[in-house]
C-alpha cells in the first residue's frame, strides 16, 4: 500500500499534532477542569484545533520538489 505524497511528506506534522493534543489533554486534567456532558466534546475540539494550530507553526513544510530541477 502505498501513501498519498501529501501523508508521506508531512507525517511529522500530524505526529507532533497527536503528541499536542496527548499533552493539551493531561494539563487539563492537571488543571482540575471537570467537563460533563457536552463541555467533553468542547474541550477535546479546542485540544485538537489548538494542537494542530500549534503543530503548524512549530512544522515547516518541506518546499516540493520540482522533477524538472532535479534532473538538471
Amino acid at each position: 500500500m502505498k501513501l498519498p505524497d501529501n501523508i508521506r511528506r508531512d507525517w511529522h506534522y500530524y505526529a507532533v499534532a497527536i503528541g499536542l493534543t496527548f499533552i493539551i489533554y493531561g494539563v487539563v486534567g492537571l488543571l482540575g477542569f471537570e467537563a460533563k456532558g457536552w463541555q467533553t466534546w468542547a474541550v477535546g475540539l479546542v485540544a485538537w484545533v489548538i494542537s494542530l494550530w500549534l503543530a503548524g507553526r512549530v512544522i515547516r513544510r518541506r518546499p516540493e520538489e520540482n522533477p524538472d530541477e532535479a534532473s538538471r
